[in-house]
């Protein structure tokens, strides 16, 4: 057990380390949140006035901050799965099968430098939108639980890339997975809240699991954490959990196989 802890940490740092090169392509990572978070809440701004979005925030700016964290965290897993590619095409997970290094090691390597990249993009991103006017009402207490929310988020979306990586081998299906952001992203509450909603897109944002994962950071930004919030912050916690277990269940699936 000493070995697969040791041989997890020290992917991990390597992972991490991979994740953040080149530095350059780090800068589409935070300008496309933050490009989406300055258009959308100037541009949707009137959307305040109607009185069904006053029980939800005061202004569009602080509705659509949480997206922005979830945005950033879109962006921060995408290239987990490029970075597998290139280990297999260079031939590191060859070497790495041949070597005393535990298998599920290295799937837990890169997990937990994806899901330590999520929590760190996420924080920056929470830094900024505060900064610009948006509230945090959890206060400290709220950061860590925001933060472990963006880790768990983090690993299970990078599944999908990985999956993709692991069966494939190729770099250009693998960059295509970037289409599930769109449906995954936009069909939400992201620009309305629910009630504002109907019909077939109704419907579907509540099929999403990511809307409750959206919805739990935007009830620990705007209304803290208390008993009115507790389960919509449990729930947030338990789609990206079950989000998680269907992509990452698919990508140890396909590793298997690649490693057979």
């Amino acid at each position: 057990m000493n070995k697969v802890f040791r041989d997890t940490y020290y992917l991990f740092i390597r992972g991490f380390k991979q994740s953040l090169r080149p530095y350059i392509a780090l800068m589409p990572e935070f300008a496309v949140p933050i490009f989406f978070f300055v258009v959308n809440s100037a541009g949707f701004q009137r959307v305040s006035d109607l009185a069904e979005f006053k029980n939800y925030a005061g202004n569009y700016l602080e509705f659509y901050a949480p997206v922005a964290l979830l945005m950033a965290i879109f962006f921060s897993t995408g290239s987990a799965g490029i970075e597998v590619v290139t280990d297999i095409a260079n031939g590191y997970m060859d070497r790495l099968f041949v070597s005393p290094v535990h298998r599920i090691s290295i799937v837990l390597g890169k997990l937990l430098a994806t899901g330590a990249r999520s929590m760190i993009q996420a924080a920056i991103m929470l830094a900024f939108v505060m900064l610009i006017g948006a509230p945090f009402e959890a206060g400290l207490l709220g950061v860590p639980i925001l933060l472990a929310l963006a880790f768990i988020f983090g690993m299970a979306w990078s599944g999908i890339g990985l999956t993709l990586a692991f069966l494939t081998k190729n770099p250009r299906i693998v960059q295509s997975s970037f289409v599930f952001f769109i449906p995954f992203s936009f069909i939400t509450t992201s620009q309305l809240p629910l009630p504002l909603l109907s019909g077939w897109y109704k419907a579907a944002v509540m099929i999403n699991p990511v809307t409750y994962v959206l919805e739990g950071m935007r009830a620990l930004m705007l209304n803290g954490v208390g008993p009115e919030t507790v389960g919509t912050i449990a729930v947030g916690f338990l789609a990206a959990a079950l989000f998680g277990l269907v992509t990452l269940g698919a990508a140890l699936f396909a590793f298997r196989r690649l490693s057979a």
